[in-house]
């Protein structure tokens, strides 16, 4: 009982996946049917969930089963409105998989608007943000490179107490003399 956009709807999606077979058009046809598709508009935002880039996402982000609508809005807003392609996405999974247990959606999401906002088209361009990021002055810029003591305690980001410069010779010298 579908319409002929619906069927056109439904041949479209089975050829996209390299599917001729009728079999399988019917099977397709009867689990839209069983899901309560009745229109292409509810047709298409069902089967968004089992898209190969959805799923693809899903497994870099190590998450396995049917992803919930939330997520296949993060990965369509990171495919679609950011227009990223898919190696940004995977090396933005990679980051977040090595950062987080939980919350991986919405880690990954930071990192995708940030590199959003940074204009970034490529990996590249991903290499070349962290390496500004690595080499950008420590303290908030504040403060000469002069004292080679402070350059050295400075890249410890442990270390938040003054730091004291003895010359240890004199003091040495001092003692003895005493």
């Amino acid at each position: 009982g579908y319409s002929m956009e619906m069927l056109d709807a439904l041949m479209e999606y089975c050829l996209d996946r390299g599917k001729k077979e009728m079999r399988y058009i019917e099977k397709t046809a009867i689990g839209w049917y069983e899901q309560g598709f009745d229109t292409v508009k509810q047709a298409k935002a069902g089967v968004s969930k089992y898209d190969k880039t959805i799923y693809s996402v899903m497994k870099a982000l190590g998450k396995n089963g049917t992803p919930t609508a939330k997520e296949v809005d993060y990965i369509n807003k990171w495919t679609g409105s950011f227009g990223f392609t898919m190696d940004i996405i995977f090396e933005c999974c990679e980051r977040t998989v090595l950062a987080v247990d939980s919350h991986r959606f919405e880690y990954a999401d930071k990192i995708l608007s940030s590199w959003k906002e940074s204009n970034v088209h490529s990996v590249r361009e991903i290499k070349e943000l962290d390496k500004a990021f690595r080499n950008r002055p420590k303290n908030g810029g504040s403060g000469s490179s002069g004292s080679s003591s402070s350059a050295k305690t400075g890249q410890n980001k442990y270390n938040h107490f003054p730091q004291h410069d003895y010359d240890f010779a004199a003091l040495e010298k001092e003692i003895v003399s005493n």
